[in-house]
């Protein structure tokens, strides 16, 4: 990424959609099975958990100074890394 603003441009895109992946699973999920169903809210309340520490994240970042931003780029990379799988398990899992 250029600049720590790309960076954060990038990073609020990709929550904001991540959001609203949450939000159609735990609409799909309302409408399963009750056995599905407590499997969509517990996966939806591990995707929020992860999605509210890469918020804090972000937000930590964007109040750091520039240099010390790029420190904390790598924590939030790995966090970003976890919400990604847990997204995609998700989605696979619900597939079935």
């Amino acid at each position: 990424m250029g600049t720590q603003t790309e960076y954060f441009t990038t990073m609020e895109s990709q929550l904001k959609k991540w959001d609203a992946d949450i939000d159609k699973l735990n609409t799909t999920g309302a409408k399963a099975s009750a056995e599905a169903s407590a499997k969509y809210k517990e996966q939806v309340k591990a995707m929020r958990v992860n999605r509210d520490a890469a918020y804090k994240k972000l937000a930590e970042m964007r109040a750091a100074t520039e240099s010390v931003g790029k420190q904390m780029q790598a924590g939030l990379d790995a966090t970003w890394e976890s919400m990604r799988k847990g997204m995609e398990t998700a989605a696979a899992s619900f597939k079935k």
